[in-house]
């Protein structure tokens, strides 16, 4: 059996949120924060592309902010999931933090427009929420520290120092938002499997 995974932010919208205005309102919030950024994104045009009422955002939701934080903790939340799975999967260290890396990379570029409106937007959410979501990228680093941790002990990594080199698998596969493009030549798939043999080179997995 093939690894569960979403392919588009819609049906990742369409299996973590039952209502359907509220999924329509949310794909809406992401397309305007994207295009025009969360300050200048105003609930009635967000409502307008959903095609639902000027007053329809504030039925499900206080606030535009609880409407950002909400895209931001469905695709966090996923990612974690989808990671800590992996991380329990059959096979060794590098098996796993080969496919840690490619979850890691893969997952984001497929929700490609949520993803970015979560890294350039988070500074518009209220410090509880954006608390809620530095814990879940905490826990997001915890799996690949320990995979590293497991692989040292193992002797199939030789790694100096295990912090630095969390940090640089974490600010490489983070960086792939930075210059990725839907209309690019290598699919999600393939970038993540291409940074994910560069993380077990950087290692020094045993081949």
């Amino acid at each position: 059996m093939g690894r569960p995974t979403e392919s588009t932010l819609p049906d990742l919208f369409q299996r973590r949120v039952e209502s359907p205005s509220i999924r329509r309102l949310l794909l809406a919030a992401v397309d305007s924060f994207w295009k025009s950024g969360f300050h200048a994104s105003s609930t009635r045009e967000i409502a307008k592309r959903a095609k639902l009422s000027p007053a329809a955002v504030y039925v499900h939701f206080k606030s535009k902010e609880e409407l950002l934080f909400t895209i931001i903790v469905v695709v966090a939340e996923r990612l974690h999931e989808r990671l800590a799975a992996t991380s329990q999967e059959a096979g060794g260290p590098t098996e796993r933090l080969k496919r840690i890396v490619q979850d890691y990379v893969a997952f984001p570029l497929k929700m490609y427009k949520a993803a970015c409106v979560a890294n350039t937007e988070f500074n518009f959410l209220n410090l509880a929420q954006r608390k809620d979501i530095v814990k879940i990228r905490d826990a997001l680093e915890l799996i690949v520290t320990d995979c590293l941790k497991e692989g040292c002990a193992t002797g199939e990594f030789k790694i100096k120092d295990i912090d630095m080199m969390r940090m640089a698998i974490l600010a490489l596969c983070r960086s792939v938002l930075g210059w990725y493009s839907p209309r690019g030549r290598l699919s999600p798939e393939q970038i993540g499997e291409y940074y994910a043999e560069l993380v077990v080179s950087m290692v020094d997995a045993a081949k």
